[in-house]
Parts: C-alpha cells; structure tokens; sequence
C-alpha cells in the first residue's frame, strides 16, 4: 500500500481519509474485497454487505449513515429505481463518481479474467455495460426486498435530489438521454420476456409507466448547457 493519494484525484472527503490508499494511489472503499493481502476492486466482498445493511453503515467508507441515503446508479437503475448496493454517504458518492476509473471513463471495462469466487454475488439481473453517465440519488426512503433469484435488491423512493455525472464532470441533459437510449432495447428486452413467461405480467406497460416517470423528473432537472473540463484521471 503507497499511502499517498494520486496526484490528480479530487480530495477526499473527511470520512474516507481514514481508509488504505493502494499501489496505484486510490482509496480502497470499504466494501472492497482483500484477496491475498490486497485489495481487488472488482470485488465486493460478501461478509460485509449484511453489516452494512443492519447497522446501516456507508458502503464506500464504512461509517454510519444519517437520515439521507444516497444510491450510484445508472439510468436504467434510475427507471427502475432499483439498485443492487447499499446506500452510502452523497460525499463519498460524489468523490467515486470524479475518480473511479469506470465511471470516470465512459470506456473503461471491468476486467473480469481471473476473478476468485470469494465476493458478493449481486441479486437481480444487472446490465453489464458501462452506461456513461451515473445518478447519485439521494432519498430517505427505499425497501429491501428478496428477489426469486435470490440475494437482496433496495427499492428506491422518491428523491431529495440527483446528481449526473460523466467523464467525472456534470453530464449534460444529452449525455444522460443518451445513455438512456441506448440502455432502453435491453430493459424492453427483459421486459418483454417476463410478459411471455408470465402473461399476466404487464412488463412492458410497467416498464413504460416508469421511464415517462423518470422522463417527467430529468425534465424538471437543472442542466449544464455546455460540458466542462474535469481534473484529470489518468
């Protein structure tokens, strides 16, 4: 472990001072699988996903949440306002969307060779794509619930507010209709699925119920008219 923030990170908010800084001069968030006496940032690690949720501990530094709970999420997530990670603080959020490397780097892909089979394995049937653009909703409200599938998904309510980001800046109204667009034909996909299997469904309805939802709330939003240059991440 280095120790030393990297150079062109934003500073850290005063909760995530406390946590490791690794090899590359990145914090280490607190959800973050160790394997081998180091950190794997792909990973989360399973054991603390429950004692995050009962003592309602930040998922990014690990310190106790207040009476707001903010959510990273993508626009697909923010149509369906559901999210399969706990909740954390804004401050922290806002630190991991202008400096993580995948959110920072709308082209950036997980590497996925060589994963161990040690971490969480996340409920629900997620997108594996890196969308551009991400929402930091923060609510008092959301649920927990059980899925079929298994595992555990939180329910989200209605906002106290949200943030967009891209390229760790303030995305603009196009950025995020366009990650919108180009996220929409696999939830339809989904979506149209459930309606064979289970007629009685109404997926795709339900589906549409919530994306003029999330339309008429991006239309209330403040919006950049421009795009502004960020700190660099290398």
């Amino acid at each position: 472990m280095s120790g030393e923030l990297r150079k062109q990170l934003p500073p850290l908010p005063e909760r995530m001072r406390h946590l490791p800084i690794d090899a590359r001069g990145y914090p280490v968030p607190y959800f973050v699988a160790w394997v081998d006496g180091k950190p794997d940032h792909r990973i989360a690690d399973g054991r603390k996903f429950p004692i995050a949720v009962r003592q309602s501990l930040c998922w990014m530094c690990g310190q106790k949440l207040g009476s707001f709970k903010s959510f990273c999420i993508g626009p697909m997530c923010a149509i369906t306002r559901t999210i399969s990670e706990p909740p954390s603080h804004l401050e922290c959020l806002r630190f991991a969307a202008t400096a993580c490397p995948f959110m920072t780097r709308p082209r950036a892909q997980r590497r996925e060779a060589n994963l161990p089979d040690c971490g969480l394995t996340t409920a629900g049937d997620g997108i594996r794509r890196n969308p551009g653009a991400v929402c930091i909703w923060t609510t008092k409200r959301f649920t927990a619930w059980h899925p079929d599938t298994g595992g555990v998904l939180f329910r989200l309510g209605d906002p106290e507010r949200t943030e967009w980001y891209c390229e760790g800046r303030p995305a603009t109204r196009a950025e995020v209709d366009e990650s919108i667009r180009t996220g929409l034909p696999l939830l339809r996909e989904s979506a149209q699925a459930q309606d064979t299997e289970q007629p009685n469904a109404y997926a795709m309805r339900h589906l549409d119920e919530c994306i003029a939802r999330e339309t008429r709330w991006l239309d209330r939003q403040e919006w950049p008219t421009t795009t502004t240059t960020g700190a660099p991440h290398q």
